[in-house]
């Protein structure tokens, strides 16, 4: 215990975000308050049609100090290889009652596979609780303009 209280405090704020959206950015915000490195960490699942996928604005989220970087396999894996520079703990954000039952499943299987694993909820801002990505990429079929109200790109 006493290593992590030396090792500087990393959140590690993991998804698809397929896009990055303001809803996201709402949770990094939060996160960077915290601790004292963000790292958004995009999920690549190999079994995912990728030709649709969204990148993750590197520029806009270093030019605000926060780390960015893909990721394929397990999370617990990855956030065993921060621990050997960091004290980690994963970030995640809740909009609503689904994502709290979501949320609560997700963290019952990280902990079957890492029981060491730290977990904290931010709460979305109210303004934020209906955008989702998969409702993003619906209007992005429809309307260009609509969608880029809501995402955040470099």
């Amino acid at each position: 215990m006493k290593d992590t209280i030396h090792k500087p405090r990393l959140g590690i704020y993991a998804g698809s975000f397929d896009p990055f959206h303001i809803g996201h950015l709402d949770v990094v915000k939060q996160a960077a308050e915290v601790f004292d490195k963000v790292l958004v960490a995009k999920g690549i699942n190999p079994e995912k049609d990728t030709r649709d996928t969204y990148p993750v604005p590197l520029h806009f989220l270093n030019d605000m100090g926060i780390y960015v970087r893909n990721f394929d396999g397990l999370l617990v894996e990855l956030i065993k290889e921060c621990e050997k520079e960091f004290n980690v703990t994963l970030v995640r954000g809740l909009r609503s009652g689904a994502d709290l039952d979501y949320e609560q499943n997700f963290a019952a299987f990280l902990r079957n596979m890492y029981p060491k694993v730290k977990i904290v909820a931010f709460y979305s801002d109210p303004q934020f609780r209906h955008i989702s990505s998969t409702a993003l990429r619906g209007i992005k079929k429809f309307s260009d303009a609509e969608y880029r109200k809501y995402v955040v790109e470099d």
